[in-house]
């Protein structure tokens, strides 16, 4: 099974759109839009089982959805406070909620920095167990 990579970014709109990064098995490609990342990755659900309607074709692909760090936060500062995002990144939640709103976008290194904090604590959850 071959592994497509599918960006999820938000736009200046506000909208989020998801796009395939590497090459398709299939002919053209496709896309998908919406209000929030789950309507975007449900529209290119819906548009990949269209085209292979269309082309007759069966690719055994699986999808892997990555994110780009505004559409990160914006999706996940529903879950993860911005003060909680604070701790984990050590970038300012004033900063974080300028991302989340659209009002600037993070440098390369503020990239760097969030991802490494967010994989940082990823780690943390999984080395966690219950009794």
């Amino acid at each position: 099974m071959k592994q497509v990579r599918v960006i999820i970014e938000r736009g200046n709109d506000g909208n989020f759109s998801c796009f395939v990064s590497d090459e398709t098995p299939l002919k053209n490609g496709i896309l998908g839009y919406g209000n929030t990342v789950q309507e975007a990755k449900d529209d290119f659900i819906s548009a990949y089982n269209e085209a292979i309607k269309m082309f007759n074709e069966t690719p055994n692909v699986e999808f892997s959805f990555v994110y780009d760090i505004v559409s990160f936060l914006q999706e996940f500062s529903k879950k993860l406070s911005l003060a909680g995002l604070q701790t984990i990144t050590g970038i300012n939640r004033k900063q974080l909620s300028h991302y989340v709103n659209g009002k600037s976008k993070p440098s390369k290194a503020t990239v760097k920095k969030i991802s490494e904090g967010i994989n940082k604590f990823q780690q943390e959850l999984q080395d966690i167990s219950f009794m």
